[in-house]
């Protein structure tokens, strides 16, 4: 048997309404106690407190306590918590559509009093519908953790994929410098290179002229020693 809503990840929605019907307050400890049903009404079941949790309270020295109500419901009692739930989605502005904390607890208040006034003539019938209650409250959480595990894990995808592009930039940066620095070394070396190549001609060109004029003091030798070896050869014949 459960007896224990596992509804725990659910908000409390904080509002003064209560559906379920709740017993007379029953005195516990004081000077006209009577113990008779030891704190509890006629045909108390454990299981009510799955629907209705006991109320205690102290006034004037004596404690009291409310607990889920034992008397059975009829037709107009019915209609009645109908009226009730129906005026109260008005007061409180609720959602008929999409999420509304609101509807839900009025609609869970509702249920609620509905399996209180079952277990009133069946208990058996009555831990079923908390079995139901409970397996649908659990569906909820479930697909909330669903939902929360699948949005968190979206997070962290973009959050990745941020970094990620982040690194990109900064790779791309890194590269962009890079090509600013070889582009500057390579106008250095273009530059060192124009004046090497400058400077080599211009001597290239001084060793030409220095050779050409060896050269031509050479021919001019070699001319006059021509001639002056004819001229004595002339001579001798």
């Amino acid at each position: 048997m459960e007896t224990k809503d596992d509804d725990t990840d659910c908000k409390e929605i904080v509002f003064d309404v209560k559906l379920v019907k709740g017993s007379d307050p029953i005195l516990i400890e004081g000077d006209d106690e009577d113990n008779e049903c030891n704190g509890y009404p006629p045909g108390y079941n454990k299981i009510f407190e799955c629907v209705y949790p006991p109320e205690e309270w102290t006034e004037n020295g004596k404690k009291w306590r409310r607990v889920a109500s034992t008397e059975s419901a009829d037709r107009h009692q019915v209609m009645a918590l109908a009226e009730d739930l129906k005026s109260n989605l008005e007061y409180w502005n609720a959602m008929m559509h999409g999420v509304c904390p609101v509807r839900r607890e009025l609609y869970t208040q509702c249920f609620n009093e509905l399996i209180r006034q079952v277990c009133v003539n069946s208990i058996d019938q009555g831990e079923l519908l908390i079995k139901i209650r409970n397996q649908y409250n659990q569906s909820i959480i479930d697909h909330k953790r669903y939902y929360e595990s699948g949005l968190i894990f979206r997070i962290k995808r973009a959050s990745l994929n941020d970094n990620k592009n982040e690194m990109v930039k900064r790779d791309l940066q890194d590269l962009e410098d890079q090509q600013v620095v070889l582009k500057k070394q390579l106008s250095e070396a273009n530059t060192k290179y124009k004046r090497l190549e400058n400077s080599f001609k211009k001597e290239l060109n001084n060793l030409k002229d220095a050779h050409q004029h060896e050269l031509n003091f050479f021919n001019r030798n070699h001319k006059a020693l021509k001639d002056q070896l004819v001229m004595i050869l002339s001579m001798n014949t």
